[in-house]
């Protein structure tokens, strides 16, 4: 069944990303609830008690972040009953935080699950859901601690703040720009640890801030040097005054720092592609974002973008969209949930 999605966190003009989508009122009643369990079949299979011809208005937005991947539902009233699945699980953590409808005075909800193990639950209101997606090993260390906790995280103070987090980062997530996953990702490693892991070493939460700050001013020293053919991990892991084991791994969740200078390259060279005022020939604005060679550059983007150069300045003087932009690593038809999830904990 064809299910109405966006594009897999695609970079939109103003620089924000845009997430996975379906919204089930855009499909005849008889269709929407099969549309919505297609969609979450990668995690949970979902089931109605009762047939309604009512049909299911639900909408959610999933954005891949990289190393994690946030959903944001929204669900009708009406009983409905999920699981997860049984077959070839993922081992990733779920962090739910349930949101009743206004109607309702019940308080937000937040739940730990893991989606490799067993679970049955049950809802029968309209609620707003937050979903995060954390792969196993981001904690690895403290992996027995988390699992202790499935489905039953203790009320308190660090529950209600960690609740707090996941509701602003939900709110946020989309102005924020695909240069600050990286700080976003780290920041919330950083909270569950506290919040969930509070006996964790403190020097592990400060070395997390300081791989946070490292990336940040990385991306300055990339984007500074994006014409430099030549500018690659050697030279940045000098301007940064850090081992080149310790690069790596700084750059190990965008998929590595010569994948990423690279990415960088590319993007900046779709901008020019796509900027009305840019009249300089592809070769030239090639060279300009460090590509001397024109026939690579060709090859890169197109690997990177689906399309060719000369296809994105044809979109724009056609005055039409361009291409829809994959993320790194997402072929063709890459635009479900269970492609996200899939690829986080890769």
């Amino acid at each position: 069944m064809a299910v109405p999605l966006g594009e897999v966190s695609s970079t939109l003009p103003s620089g924000k990303v845009e997430p996975i989508r379906i919204v089930t009122k855009e499909l005849a009643l008889a269709e929407q609830f099969e549309a919505w369990r297609d969609f979450m079949s990668a995690a949970i299979d979902i089931e109605l008690p009762t047939d309604t011809d009512d049909g299911f208005d639900a909408e959610q937005e999933v954005w891949n972040l990289g190393s994690m991947a946030l959903a944001r539902a929204r669900m009708p009233g009406g009983e409905r009953v999920w699981h997860h699945l049984d077959r070839h699980p993922l081992d990733h953590w779920c962090l739910v935080l349930v949101i009743p409808d206004r109607a309702r005075s019940a308080e937000p909800e937040l739940f730990l699950r893991s989606l490799a193990r067993p679970f049955e639950g049950y809802g029968n209101g309209a609620e707003t859901v937050v979903s995060l997606y954390v792969p196993r090993d981001l904690f690895r260390s403290g992996a027995a601690t988390l699992d202790r906790l499935d489905n039953m995280i203790p009320s308190g103070p660090l529950s209600a703040l960690l609740a707090d987090y996941v509701l602003s980062l939900s709110r946020r997530l989309p102005e924020l720009p695909p240069e600050a996953f990286p700080a976003v990702i780290e920041a919330t490693r950083e909270m569950i640890g506290a919040c969930l892991l509070p006996s964790a070493d403190r020097l592990e939460a400060a070395n997390d801030v300081l791989a946070a700050s490292l990336v940040d001013r990385a991306r300055r020293i990339v984007n500074q040097h994006l014409g430099a053919f030549a500018f690659g991990p050697v030279q940045l892991g000098r301007m940064l005054g850090v081992s080149r084991s310790r690069l790596y791994r700084l750059f190990e969740p965008l998929g590595g720092v010569t994948a990423y200078i690279r990415r960088q390259r590319l993007l900046a060279a779709h901008r020019a592609l796509l900027d009305p005022l840019e009249t300089s020939a592809i070769v030239a604005i090639a060279e300009r974002v460090g590509f001397p060679d024109a026939s690579a550059f060709s090859r890169a983007f197109r690997a990177e973008f689906g399309y060719s150069p000369s296809q994105a300045r044809a979109a724009l003087a056609r005055r039409t969209a361009a291409p829809s932009m994959r993320r790194p690593g997402m072929g063709p038809g890459g635009s479900s949930l269970g492609d996200i999830l899939n690829r986080i904990g890769a």
